[in-house]
């Protein structure tokens, strides 16, 4: 069986490949991108299991790239969750739509939180 890959758009490269090291070791497929235009390609272009997505990113913001995927035949129905420290409750709620369970928020999140997260996510 092939491995269930994950998209990591994070522009914290510690952060990002902090997630990406756990997510490897924990059996993932797991890839990072640093900015939003580049993980938009590569989702567009590999359609994750599932997308981990930063909202403040260095070129267009999260919620662009949120936009664009559902623009998508194939991201219309891919797994988002969104993982941020700037941003609140409210704010990404009035700006996509999306359930509060798949948003993390940084630094309160945990990686072996984050990682609970992302098997449950996969199991839907």
């Amino acid at each position: 069986m092939d491995k269930q890959s994950i998209l990591v758009i994070e522009d914290n490269h510690e952060l990002a490949e902090s997630l990406e090291d756990m997510l490897t070791l924990s059996g993932y497929d797991a890839h990072i991108e640093l900015s939003g235009r580049e993980g938009l390609a590569y989702a567009l272009d590999h359609h994750p299991d599932l997308t981990i997505l930063d909202i403040r990113l260095p070129d267009i913001n999260g919620y662009e790239v949120y936009r664009s995927m559902r623009e998508d035949d194939w991201g219309k129905d891919a797994k988002v969750s969104i993982l941020t420290a700037s941003e609140s409750l409210e704010n990404i709620s009035k700006n996509i739509n999306m359930p509060k369970e798949n948003i993390l928020f940084k630094p309160d999140q945990s990686v072996s939180q984050i990682l609970r997260h992302v098997m449950k996510r996969l199991a839907e």
